[in-house]
């Protein structure tokens, strides 16, 4: 087995090197070898640490993993032929390192990091354009199916007959064949993106109570109305404070992590062995 690098006291074989390119789906380059041997690098690195600090994994722990695993559609991120060819043993020692990586991060990186609620009100206030209602309408929608001549003769029609909303609503009922047409056309409350790019042109270039012209999508001719709009507007603190806390809890986790492998790099300098020649080779 080939040894393209040491770290402290574990090898990397060049088989581990192409399984993180598999898992990364990387293009098969010299570039792409390095990047995947610095992941695998700074793993080496926590399971030192790990190990230092005595954490290990029992076998309940092991096998409560291994069910999930098996549920996964990619175990470890691998497929088809990649994942086929592990071993036992090396399906074991993967299992066990990522069990014990996750075990120490948790200690380095608890869950309770302290994060109060006037460090997260001034987060929100220095970055508020982040936290912004896009603008939304709520609009009514006659569907008349198909894009022939008669399908663009009875839409035609029909907005000819239109004079108000309460037309609206009638003709809706009687002729709109889209599912809305049983809740008078009603689309609901909706922001740009959610509904098809033809609508979203219309509708939001409309006026409050304006009904557009007959246009058409794929499905055949629509006519609009538009029956309310809430233009954008920054989210309250207190709505989204929570989703916030948890957040910012991740970003402090992953700058704790960063941080920690950046000093275990400048640490272990000298335990860190690149096998240049056999890394070229792989």
């Amino acid at each position: 087995m080939q040894i393209v690098a040491k770290v402290i006291e574990f090898e990397i074989s060049r088989r581990d090197l192409e399984r993180e390119c598999a898992k990364l789906n990387l293009p098969d380059n010299q570039q792409s070898l390095m990047q995947a041997l610095e992941r695998l690098i700074d793993r080496c690195l926590l399971l030192s640490q790990a190990n230092q600090l005595g954490i290990e994994i029992s076998d309940e722990e092991y096998d409560a993993a291994l069910l999930e695993l098996i549920e996964e559609d990619e175990p470890f991120g691998l497929k088809g032929s990649d994942l086929q060819v592990l071993t036992a043993q090396e399906l074991e020692i993967l299992l066990r390192r990522r069990l014990t990586i996750k075990k120490y991060v948790q200690v380095l990186c608890p869950d309770s990091l302290p994060l109060t609620t006037d460090k997260l009100r001034e987060f929100y206030n220095e970055n508020k354009e982040f936290f912004v209602k896009p603008q939304q309408v709520h609009c009514a929608h006659i569907l008349i199916r198909g894009l022939g001549v008669s399908a663009k003769q009875k839409a035609e029609t029909i907005r000819s007959e239109i004079k108000n909303e309460r037309d609206f609503a009638d003709y809706c009922m009687e002729c709109s064949e889209c599912p809305s047409s049983s809740d008078c056309g009603d689309l609901g409350w909706f922001e740009r993106g959610k509904m098809l790019p033809e609508i979203d042109k219309i509708v939001f270039s409309l006026q409050l109570g304006e009904i557009s012209q007959p246009f058409t999508s794929q499905y055949g001719y629509h006519i609009l109305m538009l029956l309310d709009k809430r233009e954008p507007e920054y989210v309250p603190f207190e709505e989204i404070k929570d989703s916030l806390y948890a957040r910012l809890q991740q970003i402090e986790k992953e700058y704790l992590l960063s941080k920690h492998v950046s000093e275990l790099r400048s640490k272990f300098a000298q335990a860190i062995v690149i096998f240049r020649e056999v890394l070229e080779q792989a």
